[in-house]
Order: structure tokens, then C-alpha cells, then sequence
């Protein structure tokens, strides 16, 4: 089965573990050396840690006794095995490590993008874990393929409206608040103001908003970390 889960980090670090595997003053025992203590976990597989090195949002792609998809195989990066790891309770999270403990629930209730969880049956897995890197342009080459050509101009055309709302938004207070008498300031204004409004009228657009939600799902289908977990036996 395949589990699909978006996670973010502060802390530059990503954890997959199941809560059973924590020990019980695992809350109490971080403040003191956490670092140490999650790269004994991680040792033991208990845990997995993932040092990101860099803050920001991940995709998660874990399969749970099922092959890799072929599309993905081509792009896996270090795939690294665990011979066992260890899923006591059935429950794998997926979140960032400062959000590790008995107050994910409550953390991830208040910010769902941080992270999340999916069921699976209880007991020792073999755990592949690699990274997934693509060529720059392949999800802008595969909705090239599904939407029309008008559509996927616009949709790769909006970071230029978004720099040129800045732009005139800076010419916008210099026209307004500077020394600037000349009587083309009435005729500029608008143009301005134009330029400022222009990628939040275009992005309401329903044509934007429909290439946008497919780019979106594009984007899903190529996860930054995979997970491939093969049931072993009972823990």
C-alpha cells in the first residue's frame, strides 16, 4: 500500500518512527541531549532520522509491501537499508524532529503541514529509505503534456507577474511619497497600481487555478524521500 505524507521541519531533520518505540521519559530525556539520544534510536531501528540539512517542506512516498513504481526508480538517490525496523504499535509518523514525542498529536492537530501519520501492521520491517532527485524541468514537461498551450504559459508565466507587482510596487511609493511632481504621475499611477493587482486577478482565474491544482498533483506523484517497507514478523 502506498501512503502519500507532507512534512516540515525547523530543525533540519525529519524522523520516521512509530511512538511505541520511544522510551518513557523520551520528552524529558531530549532537553538533555537529543541529538545523542535520537542517533542511538536511530541506531537501533527504532527510529529512522533524516538530517535534511535545511529547513522547509518534504514529501513523504512510503510503500508498505509493494514494489517502487518503475517511474520512480530512475531518480532514487543512496537508498540506504535497515535490516529491521521496528513498527510496535502499527502507527508510523512522519514529522519534523522537534515534533517528536507524546505531543505530535496535539502539534500536528494545530499544524497539519508539519506533518502526519498512516497505519500499518504491527510488528519488524526491513526499511529502504532514499531520496528522490529529478531533473529540473520534468514536472513542468509533464503538465506541458496535459494542459493546453495558453494554460501552461500562464501557469509558468506567474513568477514574472509576481516580480513585476514587486517592481511596480516600489515605483508605486516612490511615485506617491517621492518628489515627483511631473504631470505623467496621474497617468503612471495606474499603470502601477495595474501591474501590483495583476497576478492576484490572475490567479482567480479558473484556467490558472485548474493548471495549478494539476501541477499540484504533478508534483505529488514525485516524492523527495521514499520509503519501502517489507514486513518481516511480529516484534
Amino acid at each position: 500500500m502506498k501512503h502519500v505524507i507532507e512534512a516540515g521541519t525547523d530543525a533540519a531533520s525529519l524522523i520516521l518512527y512509530d511512538p511505541g518505540v520511544l522510551p518513557p521519559d523520551f520528552d524529558t530525556s531530549t532537553h538533555d541531549d537529543p541529538v545523542g539520544l535520537l542517533e542511538g534510536l536511530h541506531g537501533q531501528g527504532r527510529v529512522y532520522w533524516i538530517n535534511t540539512g535545511a529547513d522547509g517542506a518534504y514529501l513523504l512516498h512510503a510503500y508498505v509491501d509493494e514494489p517502487i513504481p518503475s517511474q520512480l526508480e530512475p531518480h532514487i538517490q543512496d537508498p540506504i537499508k535497515v535490516p529491521e525496523f521496528y513498527v510496535p504499535t502499527g502507527r508510523l509518523y512522519f514529522v519534523g524532529s522537534e515534533y517528536c514525542g507524546s505531543g505530535v498529536d496535539a502539534a500536528l492537530a494545530r499544524y497539519s503541514h508539519m506533518g502526519g501519520s498512516f497505519t500499518l501492521r504491527p510488528g519488524v520491517y526491513r526499511l529502504t529509505m532514499a531520496r528522490g532527485e529529478y531533473p529540473e524541468s520534468l514536472q513542468s514537461d509533464l503538465l506541458r503534456q496535459e494542459v493546453a498551450p495558453g494554460a501552461f504559459a500562464l501557469h509558468q508565466s506567474m513568477g514574472c507577474f509576481v516580480w513585476l507587482a514587486i517592481l511596480c510596487a516600489i515605483g508605486f511609493a516612490v511615485a506617491v511619497f517621492g518628489e515627483i511632481f511631473a504631470p505623467w504621475r496621474l497617468y503612471l499611477l495606474p499603470l502601477l497600481g495595474f501591474g501590483i493587482a495583476a497576478p492576484f486577478v490572475l490567479a482567480r482565474f479558473r484556467l490558472y487555478r485548474e493548471t495549478r491544482m494539476k501541477y499540484r498533483a504533478i508534483e505529488r506523484e514525485y516524492p523527495s524521500v521514499i520509503a519501502w517497507l517489507e514486513w518481516l514478523r511480529e516484534s
